[in-house]
C-alpha cells in the first residue's frame, strides 16, 4: 500500500490568534442560537396556545370533517415544533462542542509555540557553549586523508 501524502495546505497560514478569533465568533453564534432563536420558540409555543379564555366560535357548528383536519394539522405542528426545538438544541450542542475544539486547538498551538521557542533558546546556549570551528586553513579532524 502507498503512503499517503500530506495535505497541501497552499499559504494556509493558523495563528493561536486567529483560532481564538474563531473561537470567540463561534461562541456569539451559540449565544444567538441560545437566546434569540430559543427565545423566538417559546413566543411560537405560546402563540399556539392559544387564548383560553376567549374560546372561538364557530359559525352554525363546524363539520366534522374541518375539525378532524385541523385536529391533524395541529398535531404536525406541535410535531414539528418540537421537532425544531431538538433541532435547535443539538445546533447549540454541536456548537458548543466546535468551540471547545478550537480553542483546544489554539491551546495546542500556544503550547507547541512555547515548546519551540524554549527549544530554540536551548540550541542558541548550545551553539554559544559549543567549541568554536576549526581554521580553514588548519589540519584535518579525521584521520585519513583523501
Amino acid at each position: 500500500m502507498g503512503t499517503i501524502p500530506p495535505p497541501n495546505t497552499g499559504d494556509l497560514h493558523v495563528s493561536v490568534e486567529d483560532l481564538n478569533a474563531a473561537a470567540a465568533y463561534v461562541e456569539r453564534l451559540k449565544q444567538y442560537v441560545d437566546d434569540t432563536i430559543i427565545y423566538e420558540m417559546e413566543r411560537v409555543k405560546e402563540r399556539m396556545k392559544g387564548d383560553s379564555n376567549n374560546a372561538q366560535a364557530v359559525p352554525n357548528g363546524t363539520p366534522f370533517g374541518a375539525y378532524e383536519d385541523a385536529r391533524m394539522q395541529w398535531q404536525a405542528l406541535t410535531k414539528s415544533t418540537a421537532n425544531m426545538e431538538l433541532h435547535l438544541k443539538t445546533l447549540s450542542q454541536r456548537l458548543a462542542s466546535l468551540k471547545q475544539g478550537t480553542e483546544d486547538i489554539a491551546k495546542a498551538f500556544g503550547d507547541t509555540e512555547a515548546r519551540n521557542g524554549a527549544n530554540g533558546k536551548e540550541i542558541e546556549r548550545l551553539l554559544e557553549s559549543a567549541a568554536p570551528p576549526p581554521a580553514a586553513g588548519g589540519a584535518p579532524t579525521y584521520p585519513y586523508t583523501a
